[in-house]
């Protein structure tokens, strides 16, 4: 009986643990997007170490710590794919491309 408790715990706190992390990523997920089809600049911070990021056309997107200058890329994302790149967690990034990308989980400085 102990066991079946234990075993119905640890399913319900996973059950509760995926349910919080799922929230989080609706919560900071952003769509930067762009109007005149132009490449843009926004500054993002990351809320874990890996960001996910696609976008609706062919481009490079590029991350620029605004600290350091220091540039992250992923080189060239299609229409429809998602790809990641770790970056330090609590450090503000400028991020550009072309089209709407979507990225997450983030937070995005507002001015």
């Amino acid at each position: 009986m102990k066991g079946k408790r234990f075993i119905l715990c640890v399913a319900l706190a996973f059950l509760a643990g995926l349910l919080v992390y799922s929230a989080i990523q609706r919560k900071h997920t952003f769509t930067l997007s762009n109007e005149d089809g132009g490449v843009k600049a926004e500054q993002i911070q990351p809320v874990f170490g890996t960001v996910k990021v696609s976008g609706d056309m062919d481009t490079d997107v590029v991350f620029t710590d605004v600290e350091t200058g220091e540039k992250y890329t992923i080189g060239y994302i299609t229409h429809g794919m998602t790809e990641k790149i770790k970056l330090e967690r609590g450090r503000w990034y400028s991020v550009a491309g072309s089209g709407n990308l979507t990225v997450k989980p983030i937070n995005v400085r507002v001015e």
